[in-house]
């Protein structure tokens, strides 16, 4: 339930890049024979989190507070957050701020999201809602941390408890002020749906086909049907050349299928045809002519610069279905901004150059250096944090992996804490890792850090 970070994406639906980039990876594996092809369409979870899950499970009747499901997320962590209080209300959605925690790098605030009307949101719906944290009067949405996550659902009171974690910027020099919670839509039923086709799989029969009264070619309904999806909300009815000698596919919808986008049409198509001239390059962008066109039921969408003189030169078609089965897209104007203030940290920097080599498996994979150098080090009573920089005359940016570092804390008793790997972020030449404590700690117990075995001391 709830979808992260999706704002500008779904203003124009459009395939994920990455989905995409590992789609042309997996074509190309099988156009050389590496792979064999896949057949089958799985259903993309756009929601971030388990919520069809947690909606199977005992409601709560005899379920602890919202406030007690806050603190055991919290864990140990609990006696640090602030109880911080505010609300706002549209399109009978209640968003209402109970707590937030402002660590090293991670700042979490914790919220409910109510439905008033009882039958608006569902277990599939998604939303750019999104947290964003005020650093010298700018808003910034930041990186790194765990993004949304569903604490619990009262499917009677239509009423979930989630956390949004935001990786932010150095809290020691530049700690947010407030914090900002925000939305601009919900989508209730949001369900997709993707289907990667190479040239040996794609239908290549001209099909029937008539003339609409505005002159458009489309394929007449259920000629070669194919499956798209799992819940049968929607599928291809026709696919192959038809009387204009292009390419086409047709689609059927049921009557609960609501488009999320200005247009209507919940489908599109992208294709790739590789140069004639240089058949070895792989295309790096869809062609983008594609014709859609309303029909009985559903959509026909025509690929113009798909021809048979053209298809030799195919090498992926990849169709795509984003939609609502609940009532299509609701849009509004939700906003919270509460006050954080982050807690006692210590910040230490190394007396000499310490520098550490990307690995991966123990090795380093590449021939060219991603060494990053240590800046500083951040200790709060709950986590530790490294942060890096790119040393100066090296061309790559830095970067490691955190899961590969060893990092102990030492104690002025003499202690060896080994705090547990949390998150880490490497981006415009510098990245941070950080990592939690089992426990909290009092940050002036500390004595060094040591990081794959370089010890710096904290004054």
């Amino acid at each position: 339930m709830f979808e992260q970070d999706y704002r500008n994406q779904l203003d124009q639906i459009s395939p994920d890049p990455k989905l995409v980039a590992d789609t042309k990876a997996a074509m190309r594996a099988v156009l050389t024979g590496k792979q064999k092809p896949r057949r089958h369409l799985t259903r993309r979870g756009l929601a971030a989190l388990a919520a069809t899950a947690v909606l199977t499970v005992t409601a709560l009747a005899a379920a602890p507070t919202l406030w007690q499901v806050i603190q055991k997320d919290l864990g140990n962590r609990a006696p640090y957050a602030a109880q911080v209080l505010g609300s706002c209300e549209d399109q009978g959605i209640r968003i209402e701020v109970q707590a937030a925690l402002a660590d090293t790098r991670v700042t979490r605030l914790y919220f409910t999201v109510e439905d008033l009307t009882g039958n608006t949101l569902d277990a599939d719906t998604t939303s750019d809602l999104i947290l964003s944290q005020e650093t010298n009067g700018q808003f910034d949405w930041g990186n790194g941390g765990k993004g949304l996550e569903l604490l619990s659902y009262d499917p009677e009171q239509h009423l979930a408890a989630l956390v949004y974690s935001r990786g932010t910027a150095d809290l020691a020099d530049s700690p947010p002020t407030h914090i900002r919670l925000n939305a601009t839509y919900f989508i209730p039923g949001h369900r997709q749906a993707e289907l990667a086709l190479d040239r040996e799989e794609l239908p290549t029969e001209t099909l029937e086909s008539v003339v609409t009264d505005t002159g458009a070619a489309v394929l007449l309904p259920n000629q070669n049907p194919m499956a798209l999806g799992q819940d049968g909300d929607i599928s291809i009815s026709s696919i192959g050349f038809a009387s204009d000698g292009s390419f086409h596919i047709r689609f059927a919808q049921e009557e609960t299928v609501s488009p999320i986008t200005d247009g209507g049409c919940p489908f599109r198509a992208d294709y790739y045809l590789h140069d004639p001239e240089d058949p070895d390059r792989w295309p790096e962008q869809s062609v983008d002519d594609i014709i859609c066109t309303a029909v009985d039921g559903g959509w026909d969408l025509c690929l113009p610069s798909l021809t048979p003189d053209t298809l030799e030169y195919l090498d992926l078609l990849y169709l795509t279905a984003d939609y609502s089965a609940a009532g299509g897209r609701i849009d509004g104007n939700w906003e919270i901004t509460v006050p954080v203030e982050v807690m006692d940290l210590r910040t230490a920097a190394p007396a000499e150059l310490l520098v550490f080599p990307y690995t991966q498996d123990g090795e380093q994979p590449y021939g060219r250096a991603h060494d990053a150098q240590l800046d500083t080090l951040t200790v709060s009573p709950l986590s530790v944090c490294a942060d890096f920089t790119t040393p100066e005359g090296q061309e790559e940016p830095c970067m490691l992996n955190g899961t590969e570092l060893s990092l102990t804390v030492t104690l002025a008793d003499g202690t060896v804490l080994t705090p547990a790997y949390y998150d880490e972020v490497w981006s415009q030449r510098a990245g941070w890792v950080m990592w939690e404590f089992a426990e909290p700690i009092a940050p002036d117990e500390v004595v060094s850090v040591t990081l794959n075995g370089e010890t710096v001391p904290l004054a």
